[in-house]
């Protein structure tokens, strides 16, 4: 069924996001969906984007650019702007009137119902069957979730209700900036969960902002009795760095005597910028003010535990999360999505364990663990709650001493704990002076010297043999681990019950030839292998492949994505150095080669096809 609403889009300087926001609507055009883009005077090739993306493209230049004059600029600065904090506009500013953008390209829409994303958003979610059956039983107005921000993997930051999705006859955006919709009858709305509706924003970080302050400030000039637009301006003046200016303006909003929630918020923000300032007593006051008005968020409490987190105040930071933790929260407003999930709990078992009541403090460890398995926090602290096993690093080495000082140095730096690290470096065909070693020998860094070549295989099993580490980890000089790749692969063996992980040294051929290039291996898998890592029966090439083959039919396979180590190798653009020629001679080449076909029919055979798994 084709859909019964348009979608309306406001557009300037928006190729870069306006595919991504389009990818997402494919269905929606596939099924005759029709979308509207206003350009409102971009300087690149976002309307011819458009156009070739197949939307229906008007272009209007400056029509709806509004422009401060002197008079206004100092009438404004007056009003707003408390004890020299810097002029918030100037004579000769510009801005955009986004409300009269939306309605015109609104009107110019086929159908009454308007979705109207931003270019910068996407629908992760878009059910457009519910959507038609809804808006044929009459509905006016959409409810859905908006996601405001992510965090740096990606999950939900700051999400709340968003509505702009609406009967273009019956409701009108009204506002210069942060418009919203009104209505003078009464219109009938409904919410739609995650399941039929879901709008992410992805901010190009290029977007300047600049304007968004000056149109606060504008609006909340001319239309002083807005709530909202006072809240907001507020709430820009600290983002801005003007806190005197901020709290003056977010009292102004609370005596407005407005929505509960966002004046609960603006007390919220007085509180934030009055921390800043230094005046502590205060935020806490108008952080205590925030929960009486709306005790179904935890923002104004988590806010006063963050404060005596920061002093190293266990008490106080208990007794406030506690109360936080008994609020479910409501996706009604803006809330911080942390404070709703691994962040009290984080600052909990950090306080418990600073009060000496380990067994609490390891609950609250184990239900951020449970939320975040990679935070690299989590990763660190990890140790301090469950035993952590010994690792042998072994490094076959011939030659390029800054290959093997930069590995060494990437392992140094492993959210690990050192004590339970030993790193055991082989010169394969050299002796080394004792002068020119990367580290001086020790029980944790042992050195051998070969001085007849004897090849990858031979050389690594020598260190594997006299590794006393449960877990071995084949590294090399041109190898770098980044500082959560061993917990992270450790993780995701306890996870997956598994005694092998090949690590993420970057994207995996067609064919797998490169899936396991470096890994960690438990010692209960050699004796299933013949006791050795590598076969030694090879001199370098395919040696990984073997391995890759082994673990499969072992079950044990597996690659951890985020367990990232950099593999400076000449096929990734890292020069083709003689260290590599060693390992990559013709003829030894062309026999290992040969030789691996050889051993992978044998282990196809063995066994039939069956995959033997190991019990571990």
């Amino acid at each position: 069924m084709k859909p019964k609403f348009s979608v309306a889009l406001i557009a300037r300087n928006e190729s870069k996001t306006l595919p991504r926001l389009m990818e997402s609507l494919k269905e929606f055009q596939e099924r005759g969906g029709e979308v509207l883009l206003l350009d409102t005077g971009s300087t690149d090739n976002t309307a011819q984007v458009a156009r070739d993306l197949g939307c229906k493209v008007t272009e209007v230049g400056e029509k709806f650019i509004v422009t401060i004059d002197a008079e206004t600029a100092k009438a404004i600065n007056e009003k707003f702007v408390v004890a020299e904090e810097g002029d918030i506009v100037k004579e000769g500013d510009r801005m955009f009137d986004y409300s009269s953008a939306r309605n015109f390209i609104g009107d110019l829409a086929e159908n009454d119902m308007l979705a109207t994303p931003d270019c910068d958003e996407i629908f992760t979610k878009f059910d457009i069957d519910k959507i038609n059956e809804v808006i044929e039983a009459g509905t006016d107005q959409l409810e859905y979730n908006f996601v405001f921000s992510h965090d740096d993997a990606g999950n939900d930051l700051v999400k709340f209700m968003h509505c702009k999705f609406y009967n273009r006859k019956k409701l009108q955006w009204t506002g210069i900036i942060h418009e919203v919709l009104t209505s003078k009858i009464l219109t009938n709305r409904q919410f739609l969960d995650e399941s039929v509706i879901k709008l992410e924003h992805w901010q190009n970080p290029e977007t300047n902002r600049g304007h968004y302050l000056t149109g606060l400030a504008y609006d909340c000039y001319k239309h002083p009795e807005n709530d909202r637009n006072a809240h907001y301006l507020g709430r820009e003046l600290i983002y801005t760095g003007r806190f005197r200016s901020a709290i003056e303006q977010l009292k102004r909003h609370v005596a407005m005597n407005a929505w509960a929630t966002e004046r609960s918020q603006s007390m919220v923000h007085i509180g934030e910028a009055l921390f800043t300032i230094g005046e502590s007593e205060e935020a806490i006051s108008w952080m205590i003010k925030a929960f009486n008005l709306e005790p179904n968020r935890r923002e104004p409490l988590m806010k006063i535990a963050e404060h005596f987190y920061k002093l190293n105040q266990p008490d106080h930071v208990i007794a406030y999360v506690a109360a936080a933790l008994q609020i479910k929260g409501t996706e009604f407003y803006a809330n911080y999505q942390p404070y709703y999930e691994h962040v009290p709990h984080e600052m909990m078992y950090w306080a418990l364990w600073q009060k000496g009541e380990l067994r609490a403090s390891k609950d609250h460890f184990d239900v951020c663990f449970a939320l975040q398995p990679f935070n690299s926090k989590y990763l660190a602290d990890y140790r301090w709650y469950y035993n952590l096993p010994k690792i042998s690093f072994v490094l076959p080495t011939k030659g390029r001493p800054e290959g093997l000082e930069r590995c060494v140095v990437s392992i140094e730096k492993l959210n690990y704990p050192p004590e339970k690290i030993e790193v055991i470096v082989l010169h394969d065909g050299e002796i080394v002076e004792p002068g020119k070693l990367v580290r001086p020998a020790s029980d944790k860094f042992r050195i051998f010297m070969n001085p007849e070549r004897q090849g990858l295989p031979k050389t690594l099993k020598r260190g594997v043999d006299s590794a006393t580490g449960e877990w071995i980890v084949f590294a090399s000089n041109d190898t770098e681990f980044t500082p959560d790749s061993i917990m992270a692969a450790y993780k995701t063996c306890l996870d997956n019950g598994k005694l092998f992980m090949a690590f993420n040294t970057g994207p995996v051929g067609p064919d797998e030839g490169n899936i396991c290039e470096h890994f960690m291996i438990h010692k209960r898998l050699l004796p299933k292998i013949n006791g050795e890592v590598f076969d030694t029966e090879f001199n370098h090439v395919g040696v990984d492949n073997l391995l890759w083959e082994q673990m499969k039919k072992l079950g044990q396979a597996m690659r951890c994505e985020r367990a990232v180590v950099i593999h400076h190798h000449f096929t990734r653009g890292a020069v083709m150095d003689e260290t590599y020629k060693l390992g990559w001679n013709e003829e030894e080449v062309k026999r290992d080669r040969a030789l691996l076909a050889e051993k992978l029919v044998k282990l196809s055979q063995a066994n039939g096809n069956s995959q033997e798994k190991f019990n571990g």
